[in-house]
Formats: C-alpha cells, structure tokens, sequence
C-alpha cells in the first residue's frame, strides 16, 4: 500500500474512534464534529475531507461492521451454524468497540435490522433446496424467527455464557426448528 492510503487509515480510524467514545455518553444527534475532531487530535478541514458530518462518519463504522458480518455470511452452507457463529464471535472480536457501542448499548437498533436482512437471501435459498416441502411463508417466517432470536442470544448472551454454551445452544436450536420441516 502505498504511503498515503495508510495516513487516510490511521485518520479515518482515529475519528471513529473518537465518535465511538463520544456515543457512549451522549445520542449522535448532539455530537459536534468540533468535538470529534478535538478528540481525535485533528482539525475540521481533515474531517471534511473524509465526512460530511457526524452522521456519515457513523454511517461508515456501520458499514465497517455490516462487512465484516458480510464475510462471515460466507460460513452459511448447512444446518450446522457454528462456523457462523464463530465467525460471528471473531467478527465483534475485532470489532469489539463498535459492537459495543452501536450493538451491545444499542445506539443504533438499525445495524442489527441490518445484519439479519443481509443473510436473508442466503438462508432461505439453503433452505429451500434441502426443505422442499416448505412453503414460502413458511420460509420467511423460520427465518425470521431463527434470524433474530439467534442473533439476540448471541448479543444479550455475549458476555454472559461462554463461546462454547452459545455456539451448542444455537446450534442445537436450529438443527430442532428445521428438522420440524424436513
């Protein structure tokens, strides 16, 4: 990479950085890009070359986050959801400020919604080949019972049951639920 790509990095992630702490003590809504940047160390022009406001640098740690769970999307190609959810595991890992703040606290419901809409498509169309006598609605409505009830265990239960508990709790509930429609 080359010089530069790594100073637009370092920046970009210094003023997430900031934003994110400013989250924990107050909404987006009354966070002042003046505020980030004096956090961050930088100066407004600097921000601007990147954002628009705060929103759109919000916008972009949601966009960091729904990749990364994107990749982890890529794990989804049976009955068997732990490599997801472990995918999913490493994902906050990684990402453990951002999941904190915009997830685990809630700041922004939406990202969830997000995240759950994203592995749509895949799952149902797993599905559908291995439960061939699943109606559509019957379809969406498995997903979007396992979608969310599972992403919320994996969420509220994050530092509450071990990796292990959920990734066998998760599991077993949706080999029960889909083994109901085969």
């Amino acid at each position: 990479m080359r010089k530069t790509d790594a100073r637009i990095r370092y920046t970009q992630s210094v003023l997430k950085q900031a934003l994110l702490s400013f989250l924990k003590e107050k909404p987006i809504y009354k966070i002042t890009v003046k505020e980030v940047c004096e956090r961050a160390g930088l100066n407004r022009a600097t921000f601007y070359a990147h954002y628009s406001d705060c929103f759109a640098l919000l916008e972009s740690i949601e966009e960091d986050l729904l990749e990364a769970f994107q990749q982890s999307l890529k794990l989804v190609d049976s009955f068997d959801v732990t490599a997801l959810i472990e995918a999913i595991y490493t994902m906050i890992e990684r990402q453990q400020e951002a999941c904190r703040v915009l997830i685990f606290q809630n700041v922004c419901p939406n990202v969830l919604r997000r995240m759950i809409s994203l592995a749509r498509g895949e799952s149902i169309a797993y599905w559908k080949q291995h439960l061939r006598h699943v109606t559509e609605s019957e379809l969406e409505m498995l997903y979007i019972h396992l979608s969310n009830g599972l992403m919320h265990v994996v969420v509220d239960g994050y530092e509450k049951y071990s990796r292990e508990e959920v990734v066998r709790f998760v599991n077993r509930i949706v080999r029960c639920s889909l083994s109901q429609f085969q």
